[in-house]
Protein backbone atom coordinates (compact mmCIF):
# COMPACT_ATOMS: atom_id res chain seq x y z
CA UNK A 1 0.00 0.00 0.00
CA UNK A 2 3.15 1.96 0.53
CA UNK A 3 3.71 2.66 -3.62
CA UNK A 4 -0.15 3.24 -4.07
CA UNK A 5 -0.33 7.27 -4.60
CA UNK A 6 -3.77 8.14 -3.06
CA UNK A 7 -5.07 11.90 -4.02
CA UNK A 8 -8.94 11.74 -2.29
CA UNK A 9 -8.86 8.77 -0.07
CA UNK A 10 -7.00 7.58 3.18
CA UNK A 11 -5.79 4.02 2.77
CA UNK A 12 -7.85 2.67 5.60
CA UNK A 13 -10.81 4.35 3.11
CA UNK A 14 -9.22 2.69 0.48
CA UNK A 15 -9.29 -0.22 1.34
CA UNK A 16 -12.50 -0.60 3.36
CA UNK A 17 -14.50 -0.10 -0.05
CA UNK A 18 -11.61 -1.84 -2.46
CA UNK A 19 -12.19 -5.35 0.22
CA UNK A 20 -16.24 -4.91 -0.58
CA UNK A 21 -18.62 -6.34 -3.15
CA UNK A 22 -20.95 -4.06 -5.87
CA UNK A 23 -23.90 -6.24 -4.55
CA UNK A 24 -23.01 -7.79 -1.42
CA UNK A 25 -24.89 -6.83 1.42
CA UNK A 26 -24.42 -4.74 4.86
CA UNK A 27 -25.49 -3.75 7.63
CA UNK A 28 -27.03 0.41 8.39
CA UNK A 29 -23.72 1.50 9.61
CA UNK A 30 -21.07 -0.23 6.70
CA UNK A 31 -23.56 0.91 4.27
CA UNK A 32 -23.73 4.48 5.24
CA UNK A 33 -19.43 4.31 5.32
CA UNK A 34 -19.78 2.38 1.84
CA UNK A 35 -21.53 5.00 0.42
CA UNK A 36 -19.91 8.31 2.10
CA UNK A 37 -16.60 7.15 0.30
CA UNK A 38 -18.12 6.37 -2.80
CA UNK A 39 -19.59 9.83 -2.51
CA UNK A 40 -16.13 11.20 -1.96
CA UNK A 41 -14.35 9.45 -4.89
CA UNK A 42 -17.18 11.21 -6.88
CA UNK A 43 -16.57 15.26 -6.06
CA UNK A 44 -12.35 14.48 -6.46
CA UNK A 45 -12.86 12.75 -9.59
CA UNK A 46 -10.26 15.88 -11.20
CA UNK A 47 -7.74 15.14 -8.44
CA UNK A 48 -8.55 11.38 -7.93
CA UNK A 49 -5.12 8.86 -8.48
CA UNK A 50 -5.66 6.19 -11.52
CA UNK A 51 -6.40 3.39 -8.80
CA UNK A 52 -9.07 6.02 -7.22
CA UNK A 53 -10.68 6.11 -10.98
CA UNK A 54 -10.60 2.97 -10.99
CA UNK A 55 -12.27 2.05 -7.73
CA UNK A 56 -14.82 4.60 -8.49
CA UNK A 57 -15.64 3.01 -12.22
CA UNK A 58 -16.47 -0.10 -10.03
CA UNK A 59 -18.62 1.56 -7.59
CA UNK A 60 -20.21 4.10 -8.77
CA UNK A 61 -23.42 2.27 -9.71
CA UNK A 62 -23.15 0.10 -6.72
CA UNK A 63 -26.18 -1.41 -4.92
CA UNK A 64 -25.39 -2.87 -1.52
CA UNK A 65 -28.40 -4.88 0.28
CA UNK A 66 -29.45 -4.19 3.68
CA UNK A 67 -28.68 -6.53 6.35
CA UNK A 68 -30.74 -6.19 9.27
CA UNK A 69 -28.61 -7.78 12.50
CA UNK A 70 -28.88 -10.16 14.31
CA UNK A 71 -29.07 -8.37 17.54
CA UNK A 72 -31.31 -5.27 16.63
CA UNK A 73 -34.68 -5.12 16.41
CA UNK A 74 -36.72 -2.73 13.56
CA UNK A 75 -39.44 -1.59 13.22
CA UNK A 76 -40.20 0.01 9.61
CA UNK A 77 -40.93 -0.09 5.51
CA UNK A 78 -38.05 -1.47 3.41
CA UNK A 79 -38.06 -0.96 -0.10
CA UNK A 80 -34.72 -1.52 -1.67
CA UNK A 81 -34.03 -2.48 -5.69
CA UNK A 82 -31.63 -5.10 -4.54
CA UNK A 83 -31.31 -7.77 -1.86
CA UNK A 84 -32.43 -7.85 2.35
CA UNK A 85 -31.32 -9.87 4.50
CA UNK A 86 -32.74 -10.41 7.93
CA UNK A 87 -31.51 -12.06 11.04
CA UNK A 88 -33.03 -10.23 13.75
CA UNK A 89 -36.83 -8.87 14.91
CA UNK A 90 -38.46 -7.07 12.29
CA UNK A 91 -41.67 -5.56 12.01
CA UNK A 92 -42.88 -3.88 8.93
CA UNK A 93 -42.89 -4.35 5.01
CA UNK A 94 -40.30 -5.41 2.90
CA UNK A 95 -40.39 -4.74 -0.47
CA UNK A 96 -36.94 -5.79 -2.84
CA UNK A 97 -35.32 -7.99 -5.43
CA UNK A 98 -34.75 -11.13 -3.24
CA UNK A 99 -35.70 -11.19 0.26
CA UNK A 100 -33.79 -13.94 2.74
CA UNK A 101 -35.29 -14.21 5.76
CA UNK A 102 -32.23 -16.06 8.24
CA UNK A 103 -32.78 -18.75 11.06
CA UNK A 104 -32.79 -16.74 13.67
CA UNK A 105 -34.96 -14.39 12.71
CA UNK A 106 -38.76 -13.44 13.30
CA UNK A 107 -40.49 -11.05 11.32
CA UNK A 108 -44.08 -9.90 11.17
CA UNK A 109 -44.72 -8.01 7.74
CA UNK A 110 -45.45 -8.31 4.58
CA UNK A 111 -42.71 -9.68 2.13
CA UNK A 112 -42.59 -8.55 -2.04
CA UNK A 113 -39.85 -9.82 -4.01
CA UNK A 114 -38.71 -11.50 -7.20
CA UNK A 115 -37.52 -14.37 -4.96
CA UNK A 116 -37.44 -15.08 -0.89
CA UNK A 117 -35.66 -17.34 0.89
CA UNK A 118 -37.36 -18.12 4.79
CA UNK A 119 -35.84 -20.12 6.81
CA UNK A 120 -36.53 -18.14 10.12
CA UNK A 121 -40.18 -17.12 11.06
CA UNK A 122 -42.47 -15.31 9.14
CA UNK A 123 -45.97 -13.71 9.95
CA UNK A 124 -47.44 -11.92 6.92
CA UNK A 125 -48.10 -12.54 3.61
CA UNK A 126 -45.43 -13.05 0.77
CA UNK A 127 -45.69 -12.67 -2.90
CA UNK A 128 -42.77 -13.60 -4.55
CA UNK A 129 -42.91 -13.57 -8.35
CA UNK A 130 -40.54 -15.88 -9.26
CA UNK A 131 -39.99 -18.22 -6.42
CA UNK A 132 -40.80 -18.83 -2.55
CA UNK A 133 -38.78 -21.50 -0.56
CA UNK A 134 -39.57 -22.17 3.00
CA UNK A 135 -36.72 -24.76 4.66
CA UNK A 136 -36.96 -27.33 7.22
CA UNK A 137 -37.27 -25.45 10.73
CA UNK A 138 -38.79 -22.43 8.99
CA UNK A 139 -42.60 -21.25 10.04
CA UNK A 140 -44.79 -18.87 7.77
CA UNK A 141 -48.38 -17.60 8.84
CA UNK A 142 -49.87 -16.06 5.98
CA UNK A 143 -50.63 -16.23 2.75
CA UNK A 144 -48.40 -16.94 -0.23
CA UNK A 145 -48.79 -16.20 -3.96
CA UNK A 146 -45.69 -17.41 -5.85
CA UNK A 147 -45.41 -19.37 -8.98
CA UNK A 148 -42.83 -21.75 -7.70
CA UNK A 149 -42.92 -22.50 -4.20
CA UNK A 150 -41.14 -25.07 -2.34
CA UNK A 151 -41.32 -26.23 0.99
CA UNK A 152 -39.62 -28.67 2.77
CA UNK A 153 -40.32 -31.22 4.84
CA UNK A 154 -40.13 -30.16 8.57
CA UNK A 155 -41.59 -26.77 7.77
CA UNK A 156 -44.80 -25.25 8.89
CA UNK A 157 -46.91 -23.08 6.74
CA UNK A 158 -50.16 -21.92 8.15
CA UNK A 159 -52.47 -20.13 5.01
CA UNK A 160 -53.92 -19.94 1.46
CA UNK A 161 -51.25 -20.43 -1.55
CA UNK A 162 -51.88 -18.99 -4.76
CA UNK A 163 -50.01 -20.41 -7.74
CA UNK A 164 -50.61 -18.63 -10.63
CA UNK A 165 -49.27 -19.42 -14.05
CA UNK A 166 -46.67 -17.60 -15.49
CA UNK A 167 -47.64 -16.11 -19.28
CA UNK A 168 -44.78 -15.24 -21.40
CA UNK A 169 -45.31 -11.83 -22.62
CA UNK A 170 -47.21 -11.53 -26.27
CA UNK A 171 -44.23 -10.55 -27.66
CA UNK A 172 -41.45 -12.87 -26.87
CA UNK A 173 -44.25 -15.75 -27.58
CA UNK A 174 -44.01 -14.15 -31.10
CA UNK A 175 -40.35 -14.33 -31.37
CA UNK A 176 -40.22 -17.65 -30.28
CA UNK A 177 -42.96 -18.63 -33.17
CA UNK A 178 -40.82 -16.86 -36.18
CA UNK A 179 -37.41 -18.25 -34.75
CA UNK A 180 -39.37 -21.65 -35.31
CA UNK A 181 -40.19 -21.15 -38.54
CA UNK A 182 -36.58 -19.45 -39.73
CA UNK A 183 -34.58 -22.82 -37.85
Amino acid sequence: MSELNLHVLTPAEYIFLETRNPEGIYNHATREKLYGIIKKLKFGQQNSSSPEKKLYRVFHNANFGIHIDKNSETRENITHSGKVKVSAKFEGEIVAKAVLIEKMASVAANIAAEVVMCKGKVFGDIRATHKLKITKDAEVKGDIHSPNFIIEKGAVFDGRCSMPNIKKPRLLLQLGEALKKTG
